[in-house]
């Protein structure tokens, strides 16, 4: 799983080419996993959702529309392109065209009335000095030293079965998949319809990661972010690393990481490990084949 914020730095410019970059340094550094394993990426889109959230509000303002709902949902499903196309181009250039690969747009089921929808905890978008997030007309926390917007963080149930079909298809004949890019897309069943529709929200890539290794039962969950690893007290005099711990001991110091954040990395290779039995890793970014 790779964070968006890895992808694209907290505090840089937010262009394609520092996200190539990133993306090229990153994949180097994790390509002899990928060279020697089945492997399947998911990666974060918090910043890059955030950044299209911004463009569609200032066009619906230009235009003066009545619609000031977001369509979370659909931006969703714009980054998980865009962000997989740059993934699956960057690593088609460092591993060659003899491996398949492949970017999945994927649906994820997550309940109506999750209480994420009333407690939004999902950093999005650019960060903001205290005095700027105090001018902004939505709701805002603080992240390290500066402020984001957050947004409704459902946690995922399952994916649409039709696409766990394909993934399983695409890596029992060793492609690297990409999918459940930006965590999926959030969906909902509509009982009355019986339809699938999008909801207003942006799940957790980590949470994600962990359903999706869970339901292909996979061996290790490798979580990849823009800081060294683990820390308690983070950004603080008293902030310590953790580099190795059980889950017992994450459990014990979980009130120590930040909601949004770090909390559901911890929460989620906890989950892996009691569930799958198998590894579970956060750490930075290049530092992934170390």
């Amino acid at each position: 799983a790779l964070g968006g914020n890895a992808l694209l730095k907290r505090g840089q410019p937010m262009t394609i080419l520092n996200q190539r970059k990133n993306i090229a340094i990153g994949l180097s550094s994790l390509l002899p996993i990928i060279e020697a394993s089945t492997i399947t990426l998911v990666h974060g889109n918090g910043p890059q959702v955030g950044l299209l959230a911004l463009q569609d509000a200032a066009y619906q303002s230009q235009i003066k529309s009545e619609n000031s709902e977001l369509d979370l949902d659909v931006l969703d499903a714009e980054t998980e392109g865009m962000i997989g196309y740059l993934i699956e181009q960057e690593l088609s250039a460092q591993l060659g065209s003899e491996r398949g690969m492949v970017t999945v747009l994927s649906q994820i089921i997550v309940d109506q009335n999750d209480p994420a929808f009333k407690n939004p905890t999902k950093f999005i978008g650019p960060i903001y000095s205290e005095e700027e997030a105090k001018s902004l007309n939505s709701p805002v926390k603080r992240d390290g030293d500066y402020w984001r917007k957050v947004v409704p963080s459902p946690q995922p149930i399952k994916m649409l079965e039709h696409q766990q079909k394909c993934i399983r298809l695409l890596t029992d004949h060793d492609c690297v998949v990409i999918c459940a890019g930006g965590g999926g897309i959030p969906v909902v069943e509509d009982v009355a319809s019986g339809r699938i529709k999008g909801v207003n929200a942006v799940i957790d890539k980590d949470r994600a990661a962990t359903m999706l290794g869970m339901t292909l039962n996979a061996d290790g969950l490798l979580i990849l972010t823009d800081v060294f690893a683990v820390a308690t007290s983070f950004g603080t005099p008293r902030q310590r690393w953790i580099k190795c711990a059980s889950p017992e001991q994450l459990n014990a110091l979980m009130d120590n990481f930040p909601d949004g954040s770090m909390k559901p990395k911890v929460e989620s290779c906890v989950a892996f490990v009691h569930q799958n039995g198998g590894g579970g890793g956060i750490w930075g970014f290049v530092e992934a084949n170390k």
